[in-house]
């Protein structure tokens, strides 16, 4: 009776044993299956954040890439601004240029018609005198006798 016992006390011991040994086995199988589980969210979260940086980093280009276009387009837009200064103050200096050239070439046909005038009215006075009365040059260029010059007709 005490062997059946015995034997019966020495079943349970080995089927507990035998229960803890499974359930140590189902532990690890479980440990092991949530390790890898976290494994594969931390890569997921490792990869997301990479991904991240690069769109970051792709962003960041583009903005600088968009950033030093704009610089370019400005800095375009400033030379062409400059360029259309310049070419306009050479033409005001080139205008200048030419007025002053006119007014030049103008004080020189006065300073000769001077003389020539000095010169008829120390010649003859009086034919100076009858050229001034007998015609008025009008603004659009004929010739206009004057009052006097057609009294001076008449007879």
């Amino acid at each position: 009776d005490v062997g059946l016992k015995l034997r019966e006390a020495l079943k349970q011991q080995l089927t507990i044993i035998h229960e803890r040994v499974e359930a140590r086995k189902i532990a690890k199988l479980a440990l092991a299956e949530v390790r890898n589980i976290l494994a594969k969210e931390e890569e997921e979260r490792t990869l997301n954040r990479i991904r991240e940086e690069s769109e970051a980093k792709a962003w960041e280009r583009a903005e600088a890439r968009l950033r030093e276009e704009g610089e370019r387009i400005e800095k375009e837009d400033v030379e062409k601004a400059m360029e259309r200064i310049r070419k306009e103050k050479d033409e005001r200096e080139k205008m200048a240029e030419v007025e002053e050239a006119k007014k030049a070439k103008k004080e020189k046909e006065e300073v000769k018609e001077k003389p020539e005038a000095e010169k008829k009215s120390h010649e003859t006075p009086a034919a100076a005198a009858d050229d001034d009365d007998g015609k008025k040059i009008e603004k659009n260029g004929k010739g206009k006798e004057s009052k006097r010059a057609a009294a001076k007709k008449k007879p």
